[in-house]
């Protein structure tokens, strides 16, 4: 098992960086192929709102692991 998520990087042309990262609602929508098209048109959306001039919106999907989710949550200084 895994979690898709995707994380929009939004680069404005005054050289200001912002970072946004959405998870999936449901396990139905919890896969790359969602998770791309979500982050494409989540991309699209925020270059609508910013316009082309202002900046350029990237996005990526990555896949957190289930280990890594144990790691992510476990107690601190542990590896479970």
């Amino acid at each position: 098992m895994s979690i898709w998520y995707i994380i929009l990087v939004i680069v404005m042309s005054d050289g200001s960086v912002s970072v946004d990262t959405r998870y999936p609602n449901t396990p139905e929508y919890n896969n790359e192929k969602t998770c791309n098209e979500v982050g494409n048109e989540l991309m699209e959306q925020e270059q609508m709102k910013i316009g082309t001039n202002a900046g350029t919106v990237y996005f990526i999907c990555k896949e957190l692991g289930l280990d890594q989710v144990r790691k992510a949550t476990g107690k601190a200084g542990s590896n479970s």
